[in-house]
């Protein structure tokens, strides 16, 4: 898939959720590391996975399918095998 350039406002958006996943999995590092791990840590994991699952859809639907015109059936198709993938 060819590179996928996104408008600022969607930039912005993607870069502040992509923040609050660092922030989750720095605090699941910090559990680990303290041997703190408790049914709460499972539960973060997952609204990592979900909140990357999130970002990898907004990029691709903001990014590749807002320009519909500008890609070929192969990456339109590459696109939607990783939608598709995610959950």
């Amino acid at each position: 898939m060819r590179k996928i350039t996104l408008q600022i406002k969607d930039k912005r958006s993607v870069i502040i959720s992509l923040k609050k996943i660092i922030g989750q999995l720095q605090s699941i590092a910090e559990v680990v590391e303290n041997d703190k791990i408790t049914d709460q840590t499972f539960t973060q994991l997952l609204a990592v996975k979900g909140g990357a699952s999130r970002v990898c859809k907004d990029i691709i639907s903001k990014g590749v399918l807002s320009n519909l015109d500008k890609y070929s059936t192969d990456e339109l198709e590459a696109a939607l095998e990783v939608i598709f993938r995610l959950d």
